[in-house]
C-alpha cells in the first residue's frame, strides 16, 4: 500500500508541474475568450484587439523558407539531431531560427491591418520539410544552409547524422487569427461620402509583458482555445488521479491496520 501512496504522490507532482507549466496557456485562453472579434475598419486601435482575416503581403515583400523553398511572410525553422543517451534516443534541437516581414490582414471590412510579427507568439503546427540519415544525404541547399550556421549533416568520420528539418509558415492567403496590442497610424485617404478625408490604418504589434503579447496563428479561434486548454487540463487530470491513488493507498493501509 505504501507503494501505491508513493506512486500516486509521484503522479500528483508530475501532474501539478504540467498544470503549472501550462498555466500561461490557460490565461491566454481566457483572454481569447473574453475578447470579441473586431472588424478591422471599426477597430479603434490604442488597445487590445482581436481580428480574423487572410494574409496579404505588404510592400516589404516575402521571405523564402530555407528547406522547402516556399515563399511566406513568416517562417520558423527547427533543426533536430537524433542523439543517444544510454539505451534511449531523443531529438535534440541544434537550431531554432525565425525570419519574417510585416504583412497585411484583409477581413473584407474595407480596410486592411498591418501586423508586425517581431517578438510575436506565433502558434503553428510544425511540418517536416526534409530528413537525413545513414543512406539519406541532406540535399545540397540544406547542407549549404547548415554550413552558413556553422553546422554539418555529417559526423567526424563523414557518416550522415540522423537529422530532421522542420518549418512553420505563415503564407499569403493563409487564414490568420491575431490578438494583441494595436494602434492607429496615418493611412490612405478615404471617402466619407462627401469628400476625401485623412484615413488611418490599424497596426498590431508585440508590446512588453504578458499584457503586451501578440498572438498569431493560422488556426481558427476554436482550435486555438482547445489547444491552449489541453496541457493545463491534462495536468490537472493527472494530478487528480495521483491524489486519488495516494488517498486510496492511505485508506487501504489504514483498513489493514484496523483489521
Amino acid at each position: 500500500m505504501i507503494g501505491l501512496v508513493i506512486f500516486g504522490g509521484i503522479i500528483f507532482i508530475i501532474g501539478g508541474v504540467i498544470a503549472l507549466v501550462n498555466l500561461k496557456n490557460y490565461k491566454r485562453r481566457e483572454r481569447i475568450i473574453a475578447t470579441p472579434t473586431s472588424p478591422i475598419a471599426q477597430a479603434p486601435g490604442n488597445g487590445f484587439v482581436e481580428i480574423k482575416g487572410r494574409i496579404v503581403p505588404s510592400e516589404q515583400g516575402l521571405v523564402q523558407a530555407p528547406f522547402s523553398g516556399r515563399h511566406c511572410v513568416w517562417v520558423r525553422v527547427t533543426v533536430q539531431e537524433l542523439r543517444s543517451s544510454g539505451r534511449s534516443s531523443y531529438w535534440h534541437t541544434v537550431l531554432n531560427e525565425v525570419d519574417g516581414r510585416p504583412f497585411m490582414v484583409d477581413d473584407g471590412s474595407g480596410q486592411q491591418a498591418r501586423v508586425m510579427p517581431q517578438n510575436a507568439n506565433v502558434i503553428l503546427e510544425r511540418g517536416v520539410a526534409a530528413t537525413s540519415g545513414t543512406f539519406n544525404d541532406a540535399q545540397p541547399h540544406i547542407q549549404a544552409f547548415l554550413h552558413s550556421r556553422g553546422l554539418k549533416s555529417t559526423g567526424f568520420f563523414g557518416f550522415n547524422k540522423s537529422m530532421r528539418f522542420e518549418e512553420e509558415l505563415l503564407s499569403p492567403n493563409d487564414p490568420l487569427y491575431a490578438l494583441g496590442p494595436s494602434r492607429r497610424e496615418a493611412g490612405p485617404p478615404v471617402n466619407d461620402g462627401y469628400r476625401m478625408v485623412p484615413g488611418s490604418m490599424l497596426v498590431m504589434f508585440a508590446g512588453v509583458g504578458p499584457e503586451g503579447e501578440l498572438i498569431l496563428t493560422n488556426k481558427t479561434e476554436e482550435q486555438l482555445v482547445s489547444k491552449l486548454l489541453w496541457g493545463f487540463a491534462g495536468g490537472l487530470i493527472c494530478a487528480g488521479i495521483g491524489l486519488l491513488m495516494a488517498i486510496g493507498g492511505i485508506a487501504l493501509a489504514a483498513l489493514e491496520a484496523v483489521m
